[in-house]
């Protein structure tokens, strides 16, 4: 990291140790940071590139710079002064295998819950069996790289071995005279008048690429192609572009030399030394392992969710765990509005902004991106069906349970911006915001923060048991493949 050219009096605020030199700041991707820089009253400030708005004051100007979604270095140039620092990765981020996990069981229950929907369940299209799912296509776009990593390393030293052959042949054509080749003159000598025959035998040695683990990486390219194709045939637009340029490179695979002299395996597939051992040929049978869990998951998502988008997924399975309780304890009475049903097949009808409700027993519901509007309650009929209003602007809270006339919100965070305390502070406008609109009541009585990691220190406080009963608010630890599921009492 480079200093700061001298006379340049540019600070962060650490969420940590308050105000530093950039030289001293800690900086981590997708996060927000105060910034002052003193002595200058209209500077030009970019960083990467990009104009950061100020606000002066009398000895310096302020703002707020918000640091990209990954890590690396980073420039804030000032008035013709260029200041180097670097963006870390955020611990707190979630692993491509926890995006895994969040997908299928989020697929999981949603097969799960199909049973309390009322719905027909037909999967088929054109008396074809759809074998395909949205899980595993999102699987193979997602890790399709990684499995070209792996065929260049397996293409670019196959395994091989060493195979004999015995065989007849003309004497001049021998280059090297094996003991066995001995013994076998030794053996025949004087059955012809010639001292050596014109045609001898002899063992013949090469190297070969026909092996178990090499047949069965054909057979396994051999199954992605077709699956693949199974793919371009059921899509339109860009999924058909994607899935035909991914069975063409699959098809560019099968046309190497090591491939072409060997048959496809045919069988059922057994777990090799080699294949336990070979850090390669292991990772790469691991790859096709995982692609065929995915087909169990007919019910799929409407549209592609990327990686980059995990927050979204993560909203998602929050709201499927508070469901799966709720199906656990015997309350789930109709699952209807989770799914859409098109000719293509059921998809899971979540999405940011439009509201979809799980019906319980008793008249209770729990809610995703339920909508609570603006109303004037001076102006409402008698019969209306609105039960709930605000009174400054609209809200769409991400989990919202209704039980007996009583809310309980969760606002689950991928990521929490600055701290919780503050977070938590901004859950106060559910609270004090949203009324009864015949009472006029305060209905509100419990607000949560779901996160998948618990903070340390002295936020650890909004963890506890005794602070939940109290003040009835706080944060709850959702953390995909170690939280099997939240306190059943809180629903």
């Amino acid at each position: 990291m480079e200093q700061p050219s001298s006379g340049v009096k540019f600070y962060i605020k650490s969420h940590e140790e308050g105000w530093l030199p950039l030289e001293d700041a800690y900086l981590r991707e997708a996060t927000s940071y105060e910034w002052k820089l003193e002595g200058e009253s209209n500077p030009v400030i970019l960083f990467n590139g990009i104009p950061l708005p100020f606000v002066p004051n009398e000895s310096e100007v302020s703002g707020t710079l918000h640091t990209p979604f990954q890590s690396g270095e980073a420039t804030i140039e000032l008035s013709g002064t260029y200041l180097k620092t670097y963006i870390y990765t955020d611990e707190r981020k979630m692993t491509t295998e926890h995006y895994e996990i969040m997908l299928g069981e989020i697929l999981e229950e949603a097969a799960v819950c199909f049973d309390y929907s009322g719905l027909d369940k037909g999967f088929n299209t054109s008396g074809r069996e759809r074998t395909v799912s949205w899980t595993q296509w999102s699987y193979i776009k997602r890790s399709f790289h990684e499995l070209s990593l792996l065929f260049q390393k397996i293409n670019s030293h196959p395994l091989s071995v060493l195979k004999q052959e015995n065989l007849i042949t003309n004497r001049e054509k021998i280059q090297l005279v094996h003991t066995s080749t001995s013994l076998w003159l030794e053996r025949n000598h004087g059955r012809t008048e010639l001292l050596v025959p014109k045609k001898v035998w002899t063992l013949k040695r090469q190297e070969t690429n026909d092996l178990y683990e090499n047949r069965l990486v054909k057979k396994q390219l051999l199954e992605l192609r077709h699956l693949l194709s199974k793919y371009r045939d059921y899509a339109d637009g860009v999924l058909k572009e994607e899935a035909e340029k991914l069975r063409n490179k699959v098809l560019y695979w099968l046309n190497h030399s090591f491939l072409n002299d060997i048959k496809p395996y045919n069988g059922q597939v057994t777990i090799t030394q080699r294949l336990r051992k070979h850090p390669i040929y292991r990772k790469w049978h691991t790859w096709f392992e995982k692609l065929y869990k995915h087909q169990k998951y007919e019910i799929g998502f409407e549209y592609h969710i990327p990686l980059k988008d995990t927050f979204q997924v993560y909203e998602m399975w929050c709201y499927m765990k508070l469901i799966k309780q709720a199906r656990q304890n015997g309350e789930l009475a109709d699952s209807s509005q989770l799914y859409k049903t098109t000719s293509d097949g059921i998809f899971l009808s979540l999405a940011e902004n439009k509201e979809s409700t799980v019906k319980l027993k008793n008249g209770d519901t729990i809610a995703f991106q339920r909508v609570f509007q603006y109303r004037n309650p001076e102006n409402v009929a008698a019969n209306t069906k609105a039960l709930f209003y605000t009174f400054t602007q609209r809200m769409i809270p991400d989990i919202v349970i209704q039980r007996e006339g009583k809310l309980f919100i969760y606002d689950p965070k991928y990521r929490v911006p600055n701290n919780i305390g503050t977070a938590l502070g901004e859950m106060h406008k559910y609270r004090d915001g949203i009324r009864n609109i015949f009472t006029d009541e305060i209905v509100v009585e419990e607000v949560y923060i779901m996160t998948p990691f618990q903070e340390s220190g002295e936020e650890l406080r909004y963890y506890a048991d005794q602070f939940h009963q109290r003040y009835k608010m706080g944060a709850v630890k959702m953390m995909p493949g170690v939280t099997e599921e939240h306190d059943r009492n809180s629903i």
